[in-house]
């Protein structure tokens, strides 16, 4: 899903309230993200980066208590295209 930001694909993104992701998206080109350990200075919150990417992009980010999320990973996306 991650390639489908940095494309600008994804129209509206769906995140779940209270859940962190230990990773960074380490390529803005392909989307290729590589999960770490949060004590690393340089990994962030893998759903707080593809928010604030997809609302650059002018998408929007929709943030959902977990029974109400569509999937078990922590976001889900409507694409644009």
């Amino acid at each position: 899903m991650a390639a489908a930001a940095v494309e600008g694909r994804i129209g509206t993104l769906l995140v779940e309230a209270d859940r962190i992701i230990a990773a960074r998206i380490t390529n803005l080109v392909t989307g290729n993200t590589q999960k770490k350990d949060m004590d690393n200075p340089k990994v962030d919150d893998l759903l707080d980066d593809m928010g604030e990417l997809v609302m650059q992009m002018g998408g929007k980010v929709v943030v959902m208590p977990p029974e109400y999320m569509p999937t078990d990973t922590g976001l889900a996306g409507v694409y644009r295209y």
